[in-house]
């Protein structure tokens, strides 16, 4: 290319064989400079000629919209989406572009069939130390580590595994909570239903020490370690503690999004990487003390049921390219007992909070839960709703034995309950952000290579054209002729990177809703003078819709409850 701009200038202009001799060269120097850029240069100029996704007014410098989505940015996204469309990107501190997913048909086309290239995760200095680069798996870049451990998961915890090998677990579980509800869910003054599903509080200054008022450990944790390890915990295990602090750790030292928002303090943040290369030695810890218990019953001829048996016999028999490795597994079965539990995108939209939620770990506020308890209190202020279920309870299972998970296909209204529920008051708002692995093109905007993709379900969620009364609590919506064209809720995520657990937590808070319903009316506390006093909706503005702070009574239908569990 240099010597063909040489020769260019060389030339004796005043003559017309140099002048022909210049426009073959000149020619000669556009074919050549074409044939030199590289596929890469090619595919950058493609690009630059693509127009910009729009972008809402009010960027600042270094913080980019930080200051403009306040504390309801779901409700932000979709103000916008209404003028500037279904896509548009943001600014979010001085890092990458973050690109606002705001309907079906852009999640469909974007992360559901691009899938191979928009399933990377975000990743900064101190997430990289707290997950051991990336092998915690739900925080793991795309690639050959995440795919292996995403099939034996699936493989583990699939519908057909849980239904033939681990129904007891959700049987035993669940009459275990409907045994405490019975005992004291009936005082005048209700109880907090948060009381019986979580062990300690969401402070972590109360990690260290049960609370009084709980009778059993939360249904949700005890479901999984069940399932992972066939080992349940009593509610002063010093174990179940250590797993509580890990979560709390996180909460602490992924909270800070500094080195994401501000990549170049990163030099002065160094201290957090320590402290995060700590805890993951922590998670090995803890974790590996039961995975190897779990392997020492193998050796022993004791083999377990559980979902870390069959880990370890993937790992000898198909340890693809040594990825299965025993740090591996522990970090696996660690972030799996926090699994769903731990999937919230943190909430770096506002600015100002001090306790921002985590992407993987938070401070003991389950999703499974979350959706049990908006569940109840979306119930207790429903009365027709139950009644209409319990009649179809009544009607096709009886009220001779409790409800089984091997019941939901003749109990389409209570399911349809479940899915309002998701869709109504899901456990967050805004999904856990995607990563795209190069610059992309759709519908003639560019999208640069590692932006992040956050789906706001809110405005799927509440968009009347796919939801007529968008804002009214009508589980019937699911049962009509058409539901099947409509994706129902978007609760897990979408794409290669929705959640694996997914069945497992719906079927959880399936069969608990159900066996509730059947034995108790949900009906509101009462105060001094006898009156019912209201039970709040989940707050729709905040970013995680949970309810932990409320009360309700569980009013007893009939006085077979404890036959009924014993039986059971």
């Amino acid at each position: 290319m240099t010597e063909a701009l040489n020769t260019l200038t060389s030339l004796d202009w005043r003559s017309a064989n140099g002048a022909l001799v210049a426009a073959a060269a000149a020619a000669t120097g556009i074919y050549v400079a074409n044939r030199l850029l590289t596929p890469e240069d090619k595919e950058a100029e493609k690009f630059k000629k693509l127009n910009k996704l729009p972008s809402p007014p009010g960027a600042l410098p270094i913080i980019g919209h930080l200051f403009s989505v306040g504390k309801s940015p779901h409700i932000k996204f979709s103000e916008w989406s209404k003028t500037l469309g279904p896509i548009y990107s943001v600014k979010m501190g001085s890092s990458r572009t973050w690109v606002i997913h705001n309907s079906p048909e852009v999640i469909r086309e974007i992360l559901d069939r691009r899938g191979a290239t928009y399933s990377d995760r975000m990743s900064w200095d101190v997430l990289d130390a707290a997950s051991a680069n990336g092998i915690m798996w739900g925080l793991a870049q795309n690639g050959p580590y995440l795919r292996m451990w995403r099939k034996h998961t699936n493989n583990t915890i699939s519908k057909s595994k849980l239904e033939k090998e681990y129904s007891q677990v959700f049987i035993t579980q669940s009459k275990q909570l409907l045994l405490n509800l019975l005992e004291k869910g009936n005082e005048p003054e209700g109880i907090n239903p948060s009381d019986e599903m979580y062990l300690y509080s969401v402070e972590p200054s109360v990690v260290s020490h049960s609370k009084s008022s709980t009778s059993s450990l939360p249904v949700q944790i005890n479901l999984m370690s069940s399932i992972l390890f066939n080992k349940t915990f009593t509610k002063d295990d010093p174990d179940f503690k250590a797993m509580i602090q890990i979560a709390v750790e996180f909460l602490q030292i992924l909270s800070d999004v500094t080195m994401e928002l501000f990549p170049f303090l990163s030099p002065f943040l160094r201290s957090q990487v320590h402290n995060a290369r700590l805890l993951q030695l922590e998670v090995q810890k803890v974790f590996g003390k039961y995975v190897e218990e779990v392997r020492q019953a193998r050796k022993d001829g004791n083999e377990r049921n559980c979902a870390c048996n069959e880990y370890l016999k993937a790992q000898e028999t198909d340890n693809e390219n040594g990825l299965m490795e025993d740090i591996a597994i522990y970090n696996s079965c660690g972030g799996l007992i926090f699994a769903g539990k731990f999937s919230h995108l943190p909430h770096i939209f506002n600015f100002t909070s001090a306790t921002p939620l985590t992407p993987f770990l938070s401070p003991g506020i389950d999703t499974s839960s979350i959706v049990l308890l908006n569940g109840i209190s979306i119930l207790a202020s429903h009365p027709n709703i139950q009644e209409r279920a319990f009649a179809e309870i009544k009607d096709n299972i009886g009220l001779d034995r409790l409800p089984r998970d091997t019941d939901e296909g003749r109990l389409p209204y209570t399911r349809a309950i479940l899915t309002e529920i998701l869709r109504f008051r899901p456990p967050l708002w805004l999904g856990v952000p995607h990563s795209n692995t190069k610059d992309e093109e759709y519908e003639g905007y560019h999208i640069p290579a590692k932006s992040a993709h956050v789906i706001n379900s809110y405005a799927i969620h509440f968009n009347p054209e796919i939801y007529p009364d968008p804002y009214t609590f009508k589980p019937e919506r699911h049962l009509e002729e058409d539901v099947g064209n409509i994706r129902q809720h978007y609760a897990f995520g979408a794409g290669r990177r929705i959640c694996p657990g997914s069945f497992l937590a719906e079927k959880s808070v399936f069969i608990l809703i159900l066996r509730i319903v059947q034995v108790f009316r949900i009906e509101p506390p009462l105060d001094a003078q006898g009156n019912p006093v209201e039970v709040p909706l989940p707050d729709v503005t905040v970013t995680q819709p949970g309810m932990p702070n409320f009360k309700v009574r569980f009013v007893p239908r009939h006085d077979d409850v404890k036959s009924m569990c014993r039986d059971d």
